[in-house]
């Protein structure tokens, strides 16, 4: 009895998938000649365009059908601006609903990120112009897509044409629809499509990407099937009805498939008739030659839907020249098409479903050419780069497989790599992407399908192949070893043919045993320059760690600058000194014991015979005082930087005398922070390390540090304390007596935290860099 119900359930659910699906006929019962799309077929796999899938669909029935392997009919596949053909739909949804109309004026669904002044251009811009893609901006403003506000930028991007007279391609202006929709629904466009386009076209398992506030990005980030294509096309050939129901408006159909306006009015004919981008825009289409209109997105994905043949063509790709892909359906695909159904050719029918069975994106033969294999297999490389999207790359050889890993400062990217075959998996990591600028970027989405495969292109030079098949891109990995060292060339198809950042890396010979290293860098507030060479040195180099000064006047930069690296791991530097003579600060607090007469705190800590009477040690300083302070600096700080993680003191403020470094405790612990500098060893078992930086070259110094580095014992744990700078105008006007040369200095600080040399000899010793994070969590 179980057998025959799992057996009834399990012909339903397959059922149900044939349901969903377009039907099916052969291409000379619908009028349409199986040797004309044979001959397409072979012209789109000789040409210059790298196609995945393609569809054809005559009289609302499948007819061709293929995917270049490893591409498959159950992948979803990035859209582009296809997209924003579905982002119109919803505007049509919601017209046809009434909760809105193209009339309404944008300006009126958010009056909370207006700009100061709305000029009459902006007062006037209607949702219709946003449709046609006729805003009247001077240029795309596509940089908002950096920002947290991405409405507030639209609307702050001045107008300098009159709404609804000039073409400007605008992504933005998509967007800006998908937040309409989200303000009048209460609902994301993807999730208000779903009971209306979606569940009625049997379309499920996609996805959309969305900005930082949970937006649909609206003009791309779409991912579905190639047949999920077809049957969007299919609908608006069929005036929005679908299976003997209107879904759409017939009247909408109409509307968003006419030309609203034209992209070049002063093109000449000529010009006209050879280019399908020049036949007029609508509602988040294109007009097409030979009648048609189109969804069309970056890198060839199309729906071209062609009325006066009662056809859809669909293609996925990966394309740099769209307008040459589209001559070679206009040459082998639209002749192919007749008015009436033509005397079935099983020869040639046979050889079609031959060849869209066997179609392949070219693969590199499987190869043993290399020695390297067993030497480098199992082995880390740590890049010394001063990209730091990877820390260490490693290989492991087996079975005619390449397990690449890939480590980055929070996850490790495995992915295998077949010898002469594709091996299928699923990653993490982000491929190439035309908007990986954007802020939210892919965030939310599942991990991403791949294949991969490998080979040697001589006895040293190693190259991956990595198509991200769910989306128009390949990552190709050029690996170069020569003795411990190698070189890793990224390339795709957005940076071949630029010049490009070759990532370097050592053999790296860190053990679970080995010494840890935290790299400090001090003093963040009390300098702009300051302040970008310390975040410099985080994202370029070997820093790990940042003390910022919470009293000092660039402490609200630091802030933002430090919310734009969350990464960063900070601690409170604690100051009741300030020490420079052109730039001062004074305490949050009225700790009159820690003030000069001008109400600054004094410029130093102990007695210093170039300032008398002005140390902290020469006067009667208060233990309450100090504490009243300290806890104000870690509120101040722990309210802008909250995930601040231990607290040190500058110029040693908290281990100046027993009471001092026992209240710093105390304190520490009631807000559940570390105290790193009241006795490091003791508290935290970290020894402190450095080596003679005085009177030395930039060259010298580098020299030192890493001399240092061999004094470094397995086992044990170290922090290095500098001062990282800029050599410039600002810098050079900070000092005090005796420290004249503080812009010297501290750019050279600057040098040693992102020298290459400096990292190798890191990495070469085994050294595991480390925050106080790591360490004391």
């Amino acid at each position: 009895m179980k057998k025959i119900i799992f057996l009834l359930l399990w012909s339903s659910i397959l059922f149900a998938q044939k349901s969903n699906s377009l039907p099916r006929s052969t291409p000379e019962a619908e009028g349409v000649s199986s040797e004309g799309i044979i001959n397409f077929l072979n012209a789109a796999s000789k040409s210059k365009h790298e196609f995945h899938s393609f569809m054809l669909i005559r009289h609302g029935k499948v007819v061709a059908e293929t995917w270049w392997n490893p591409y498959r009919n159950d992948l979803k596949h990035t859209m582009y601006s296809v997209s924003k053909s579905f982002t119109a739909t919803a505007i049509g949804f919601a017209v046809a609903e009434k909760k809105l109309f193209v009339e309404d004026k944008v300006i009126s669904f958010f009056p909370n990120d207006l700009p100061i002044n709305v000029s009459p251009y902006l007062a006037d811009l209607k949702i219709k112009d946003l449709l046609s893609m006729s805003v009247g901006h001077a240029k795309e403003n596509i940089a908002m897509i950096g920002s947290d506000n991405w409405v507030k930028e639209f609307l702050n991007t001045p107008i300098v044409n009159q709404p609804g007279t000039k073409f400007l391609y605008n992504s933005p202006a998509t967007y800006t629809l998908s937040a309409i929709i989200q303000k009048v629904t209460g609902q994301k466009v993807i999730d208000y499509l779903k009971p209306r386009l979606f569940t009625p076209l049997g379309i499920d398992g996609i996805d959309w990407e969305i900005d930082p506030k949970g937006i649909n990005t609206g003009g791309w980030g779409l991912r579905l099937k190639t047949e999920d294509m077809a049957k969007f096309g299919q609908l608006f050939l069929q005036k929005g009805m679908w299976k003997g129901k209107q879904i759409l408006p017939a009247s909408w159909v109409d509307e968003a498939t006419s030309t609203k306006i034209m992209q070049n009015p002063n093109a000449s004919q000529a010009v006209k008739d050879s280019s399908d981008w020049l036949q007029g825009y609508c509602y988040q289409m294109w007009r097409s030659r030979n009648n048609g209109f189109r969804a069309d997105g970056a890198n060839g994905q199309f729906i071209i839907v062609l009325p006066d043949q009662d056809a859809v063509i669909v293609t996925t790709a990966e394309s740099t020249d769209m307008q040459s892909e589209f001559n070679l359906i206009w040459k082998h695909i639209l002749p192919a098409l007749t008015q009436k159904k033509l005397q079935a050719n099983p020869n040639t029918l046979a050889k079609l479903k031959e060849l869209t069975t066997s179609l392949a994106l070219p693969i590199s033969p499987k190869n043993n050419i290399s020695t390297l294999e067993s030497s480098i297999s199992g082995k880390n490389y740590g890049i010394i780069s001063n990209n730091k999207t990877i820390e260490n790359v490693s290989f492991e050889f087996k079975n005619d497989i390449c397990q690449l890993s890939l480590k980055t400062d929070s996850v490790i990217h495995t992915i295998p790599f077949g010898n002469g075959s594709w091996e299928t998996s699923e990653t993490t990591k982000f491929g190439p992407y035309l908007v990986a600028a954007a802020k939210a970027n892919r965030v939310g989405l599942q991990p991403f399908k791949v294949a991969g495969s490998y080979h040697w292109k001589d006895e040293k030079t190693l190259e991956l192949t990595l198509r991200y098949i769910e989306s128009p891109h390949t990552e190709t990995i050029v690996c170069n070893f020569e003795e411990d060292k190698i070189s890793i060339d990224f390339q795709n198809i957005f940076n071949k043919n630029s010049k490009r950042e070759i990532l370097k890396g050592v053999l790296s010979n860190i053990s679970p045993n080995s010494p840890k290293l935290i790299i400090r860098g001090d003093d963040m507030g009390y300098s702009h320059s300051g302040n970008e060479a310390l975040i410099k040195c985080f994202k370029e180099g070997i820093q790990t760690s940042i003390e910022i000064i919470v009293p000092s006047p660039w402490f609200p930069e630091a802030v933002k600058m430090l919310e734009q690296n969350p990464k960063t791991d900070v601690g409170l530097h604690f100051a009741i000194t300030s020490e420079w003579d052109n730039v001062k600060w004074r305490p949050l607090t009225d700790c009159s014991s820690l003030r000069n007469a001008d109400g600054y705190f004094y410029p130093m800590l102990f007695h210093n015979n170039n300032y008398p009477n002005q140390a902290i040690m020469d006067n009667n300083w208060k233990i309450d005082d100090i504490e009243k302070e300290l806890k104000a600096q870690i509120e101040m700080a722990l309210k802008y930087i909250p995930r601040l993680s231990h607290i040190s003191g500058h110029m040693g403020s908290t281990a100046f005398a027993p009471e001092v470094k026992e209240m710093a405790r105390k304190v520490a612990k009631k807000y559940n922070l570390k105290m790193v500098d009241v006795e490091s060893v003791k508290d935290n078992n970290i020894n402190y390390v450095g080596f003679d930086f005085k009177n030395k070259t930039t060259d010298e110094r580098i020299q030192g540090f890493i001399s240092m580095l061999d004094k470094l014992e397995a086992g044990k744990n170290y922090v290095f304390v500098e001062h990282p700078g800029l050599d410039n105008e600002e810098l050079r006007a900070i000092y005090h007596i005796g420290y004249e040369d503080v812009a010297k200095g501290r750019q050279d600080v600057t040098n040693i935290f992102t020298s290459e040399k400096v990292k190798e000899a890191i990495i070469k010793r085994g050294i595991k860099l480390v925050s106080y994070k790591d360490l004391l969590n």
